[in-house]
């Protein structure tokens, strides 16, 4: 009975411990998109009229402002 209670309190214990790393990461996640968010809401467009730069298709160019 003795190690039936010990496995049952470590089972126990590795659910507690694997849903704590679990909201951890839906922290991490939802930090890293609104990351993005703000990248992909920020940015100046540039023109390029050389047909490579057209080619590459890379979304739009982010260019820090003046002084940074």
């Amino acid at each position: 009975m003795t190690e039936n209670t010990g496995l049952a309190l470590v089972g126990i214990a590795f659910t507690l411990i694997q849903g704590l790393c679990f909201f951890i990461l839906i922290g991490i996640k939802s930090d890293i998109d609104e990351i993005w968010k703000r990248i992909y809401n920020h940015y100046h467009e540039i023109e390029c009229t050389n047909t490579d730069c057209k080619k590459v298709k890379t979304g739009n160019v982010i260019i820090p402002h003046e002084g940074a």
